[in-house]
């Protein structure tokens, strides 16, 4: 039993630094409901955003880190391909978002995901060109459902 103490204590010391969930959220695993709705004003609090809407662009709002999210990264690259095929119509933005305080002083992105009420990523906004907000996706999503969705938006 003395032998194994020193893993036993190193168990009980990761389970109690290593949360299963944080503020922040797991990559790939979004928690909770965002702060905006289905049919609300989506906030346009960006001059990238103010520009796509005031454009009349469906903006693909994406809020996480394709740098080290493996999640993050194909709905990101999804976003990229169907903002090329849609360029007329659609412009996606990415906002690499932080909800975690220790990383410095509150940027532009960690204000926006405050105000969506994202904590985990990813989350991806449809907002159409008035700005309403008319889909949300809650982590992980293929290509072709965003693609249904942008089509949808742009119908209406």
């Amino acid at each position: 039993m003395i032998k194994k103490l020193p893993l036993l204590i190193f168990a009980v010391a990761l389970i109690h630094f290593l949360p299963l969930s944080s503020e922040a959220g797991l990559r790939g695993l979004p928690e909770g409901a965002p702060a905006v709705g289905l049919g609300s004003s989506a906030p346009l609090n960006t001059e990238e955003l103010k520009k796509a809407n005031k454009e009349g662009k469906v903006i693909l709002l994406m809020f996480g880190n394709p740098d080290h999210c493996v999640y993050c990264e194909r709905v990101w690259r999804s976003v990229s391909d169907l903002q090329e095929q849609y360029e007329k119509d659609a412009a996606g933005v990415l906002t690499k978002h932080r909800a975690s305080k220790f990383w410095g002083p509150v940027s532009e992105s960690v204000a926006l995901g405050e105000t969506y009420g994202v904590i985990g990523e990813p989350w991806l906004f449809l907002i159409d060109k008035k700005g309403i907000i008319r889909r949300i996706f809650r982590g992980f999503v293929e290509k072709g459902e965003i693609e249904k969705g942008l089509k949808e938006v742009l119908r209406q």
